[in-house]
């Protein structure tokens, strides 16, 4: 199907046969994701004892990925985006076997641990910036709240059994089983994108530098401007990105006995909560309010990581509560990546996605070692409470501004 502009129902847009494929290998890479990122944090606290070793994942997993960038001219220049998908999955599938081997024959070290993230979170950068072209391309404009709500719901579907799957490996074959599976997922991913074409919106190519130069003066003039001061809001957000992946670490091993049935519940229930998120935006599609759902999501998910707090340490109860708290927390990240699409120019969706993409992920690695610390000085509960307070404050703070509340096209 060619690009359109003119909106379509959400059963057309999944008969689309290039966009169904496209949610596929989404769904699959995000299986794989899911089941490694469930594996790689329990995995860290084990070997280390602390809070301190999962959040320095989250640091140098953030940290690239505020290098995104890096990625935005790749993205641009490629005359199909389906090349970059095929380099970069392999690559990762690889780099995924090599830990499980190293899991599985007890010689993976802390450096080793981090090394393997790291370069997973390169390659990363590559396949997100230019997964954020896409929807655009095979979509259209106006289509863009509806397929992403769609694909957030996929990715979501994906994630939750990505980490029930890794929940269960976890129990039953241990840390290896998510990095074997991830890896199988993205060989799944590359073999769907191989029959479908991604074009880019032009066919001139820029030399690197010049598109690199190019992609920032954007941010610079006109409605760019704009784009930066909604980056820099959603940077203050973003510091609290890891805030749920290490309190359901801390909580099931501080006040659940470290149970690694209890930790994979508390995950899963959560991403129930993000899959929702994305079906409710995508039904919703509130292409012309979206700052006040912007601020009303933030708002609502510190509310509900203090009540989580408030549960500790009823397991079935505090499961329920990190669902709404996966609601809450799937919205502005869906809401803010859309508006980012449907804004930028259209030959430079990549740059503009990847260069706003640093201010949250940088906001993001730092606070993830802050908290790794605080986690240290701070009781669970006070940690978990000045968690909610300060998310609460960020969307309070958003609705204030005219920009903000403003967003919308």
């Amino acid at each position: 199907m060619a690009a359109s502009d003119r909106p379509g129902d959400l059963r057309s847009l999944l008969n689309d046969r290039p966009y169904s494929r496209w949610l596929g290998a989404q769904f699959s890479s995000n299986l794989g994701y899911s089941a490694w990122s469930i594996s790689v944090l329990w995995l860290a606290y084990r070997i280390s004892g602390s809070l301190l070793l999962s959040a320095l994942v989250l640091f140098v997993q953030y940290g690239i990925y505020s290098l995104t960038f890096i990625a935005g001219p790749f993205a641009d220049r490629s005359r199909d985006k389906r090349t970059i998908f095929l380099v970069v999955f392999p690559l990762q599938a690889i780099t995924a076997a090599i830990v499980g081997v190293a899991v599985a024959s007890g010689s993976l070290s802390e450096a080793g641990l981090l090394g393997a993230v790291a370069v997973m979170a390169v390659l990363d950068d590559f396949w997100w910036t230019s997964g954020n072209t896409v929807p655009r391309i095979l979509v259209g404009k106006e289509n863009l709240l509806p397929a992403n709500g769609i694909q957030a719901a996929f990715v979501g579907v994906g994630s939750l059994v990505g980490y029930a799957a890794g929940a269960v490996l976890l129990s039953i074959v241990g840390p290896q089983g998510g990095a074997f599976l991830r890896a199988a997922a993205l060989a799944v991913s590359a073999a769907l994108l191989v029959p479908i074409a991604i074009p880019s919106v032009t066919a001139g190519v820029r030399a690197l530098g010049r598109s690199l130069v190019e992609g920032w003066s954007i941010l610079w003039r006109g409605s760019g401007r704009t784009l930066l001061k909604v980056a820099a809001l959603f940077a203050a957000w973003g510091f609290f990105v890891g805030a749920p992946a290490l309190l359901i670490t801390l909580f099931a091993n501080r006040e659940f006995g470290g149970s690694s049935f209890d930790y994979g519940l508390l995950f899963t229930t959560y991403m129930v909560g993000v899959i929702a998120s994305g079906l409710a935006v995508g039904r919703a599609n509130p292409r012309r309010h979206l700052g006040a759902f912007l601020s009303a999501a933030m708002v609502a998910q510190g509310s509900m990581v203090a009540l989580a707090v408030v549960s500790l340490p009823w397991l079935i109860p505090g499961a329920g509560i990190w669902f709404l708290v996966g609601l809450a927390s799937g919205i502005p990240s869906t809401l803010v990546y859309a508006y980012f699409q449907a804004v930028a120019p259209p030959d430079a969706v990549g740059r503009m996605v990847a260069n706003l993409e640093m201010f949250p992920s940088a906001t993001s690695a730092v606070g993830a070692v802050v908290l790794g610390l605080a986690a240290i000085a701070l009781a669970p509960a006070t940690l978990g409470y000045a968690i909610g307070v300060g998310l609460v404050a960020v969307g309070l703070v958003a609705f204030t501004v005219p920009t903000v509340r403003r967003m919308g096209f």
